[in-house]
């Protein structure tokens, strides 16, 4: 890259990062803990918990401001999932109005990514119906739809837009990547939307682009630059950190032995009626060390990412109504729920846990308890039955969320349960079990 098109890519990566400071201060009040944690240590790979689209957004430049102005720069390669590199990827985040997802359908964002030092990493498992049928195309040709998806998927195609299945058999995969079937065609998949007789060359194919992104990345981090990524591969769907996937270590094992993982938590503060908040939590860094097996390394960071993670009224208030939910007589007041959420968050507190410490202020927890009964009459989570007094109303912690979503706007919840379980599951010392297990056998 010459000097012109550095200097370029620099003002254009600093002028979208303080776009996207700006944009997100205008809706959600951040904190941010452990910055300190980031200053100078290169070559890193930023792994944050994965929790929402927005979560780069808010986390990017607070966090390279802090490692320098040269990691603002171009120190920096971001891995992002390789879809936003397709044609048509604006269309898909953008669903509505229609007639602008279809404007925004014909921009291609894969040169202008790289641009800006963002690199993609292919998802073998999971990815739109839409993306597996360009990437058969481009290898295999435009066959006829009914020789090369499968007939489940066909037919689930054919309900949802009200044609025949017989002719949508018949049609070219190229038809297929029309208008009509847009929208259709952005759920997530696996392979098996293909024949089975058509996996084999398939997945190789995305195998190889696989590792030739991985071979760019690699070769980034052998020249002491940094990589931003996450690790778990995907977005949270249910609230709870998902598994970390094979690539970590395919990225870093045949790098530098003094990379430094550097654990990212943020946890999201949205059962409110009031402004929402975000909490970042940035852990001291990890020594990635090659020798050491890939399952205790994952252990190490997602429980880095736990004891990072901050409890908040969303998480508490949501533990205090599941529990009731279980009581004999689900009734309370406002004042018992404040009382809860103090008790937990003290004693979370006590046992060195991260903790919104406004929670820790009892005029500050009653106003926010109060602001999370207002959204869960709202959601109907809760109804009231006299001037202070509530009822739980409903309390299904059932989620169904499709591969590659989220459920935090549906099931919000089931979704802050998840969260608040998953941050108290990790070994702990006694005082801070006794804090843990009687949400968890209440919930049982």
């Amino acid at each position: 890259m010459n000097r012109l098109t550095l200097f370029f890519s620099a003002c254009s990566r600093f002028m979208l990062m303080g776009i996207f400071w700006v944009a997100v201060r205008l809706l959600y009040d951040v904190e941010f803990h452990g910055l300190e944690h980031v200053k100078g240590k290169r070559p890193s790979y930023f792994a944050m918990a994965h929790k929402r689209d927005m979560d780069p957004m808010v986390e990017i430049p607070s966090v390279l401001a802090r490692q320098g102005w040269r990691a603002m720069a171009d120190d920096v390669y971001f891995a992002m999932r390789s879809d936003a590199f397709a044609p048509g990827f604006l269309g898909q985040v953008v669903m509505y109005p229609r007639w602008f997802s279809r404007a925004l359908r014909l921009l291609s964002l894969g040169s202008v990514l790289r641009f800006l030092g963002i690199r993609p990493l292919e998802d073998l498992h999971q990815r739109p119906a839409e993306m597996w049928i360009q990437d058969f195309i481009r290898a295999e040709g435009d066959m006829l739809a009914g020789d090369v998806l499968a007939p489940a998927f066909l037919q689930q195609l054919a309900d949802t837009t009200g044609e025949n299945i017989d002719s949508l058999s018949r049609q070219r995969l190229s038809h297929l990547l029309s208008w009509r079937y847009q929208a259709a065609l952005q759920e997530f998949y696996s392979i098996d939307i293909l024949q089975q007789q058509k996996h084999w060359h398939t997945k190789s194919t995305i195998l190889s682009q696989l590792k030739q992104e991985l071979t760019e990345l690699r070769n980034w981090l052998a020249r002491g630059r940094s990589i931003w990524g996450a690790p778990e591969g995907q977005l949270s769907p249910k609230g709870s950190n998902g598994r970390i996937t094979a690539i970590l270590h395919r990225l870093l094992r045949p790098g530098s032995a003094s990379t430094s993982i550097v654990p990212i938590t943020i946890v999201y503060d949205f059962m409110t009626v009031k402004r929402a908040r975000i909490f970042v939590d940035i852990a001291p860094s990890i020594l990635y060390d090659p020798q050491s097996p890939a399952q205790e390394i994952n252990e190490q960071l997602r429980r880095t990412w736990l004891m990072s993670a901050r409890f908040t009224c969303t998480q508490l208030a949501s533990g205090f109504v599941v529990r009731m939910s279980k009581a004999a007589a689900p009734f309370f007041t406002l004042s018992d729920l404040v009382a809860a959420i103090e008790q937990e968050a003290a004693r979370l507190a006590e046992t060195g846990r991260h903790v919104d410490q406004r929670l820790l202020d009892h005029q500050s927890a009653r106003k926010r308890a109060a602001a999370f009964m207002q959204y869960a009459e709202r959601r109907k989570l809760v109804s009231r039955v006299a001037h202070d007094l509530y009822e739980v109303a409903g309390c299904d912690l059932a989620m169904e969320v499709r591969p590659g979503r989220t459920g935090y706007a549906e099931y919000p919840l089931a979704y802050a349960w998840n969260e608040l379980q998953d941050m108290l599951q990790i070994e702990m010392p006694v005082e801070s079990e006794q804090v843990a297990l009687p949400l968890s056998q209440d919930a049982a």
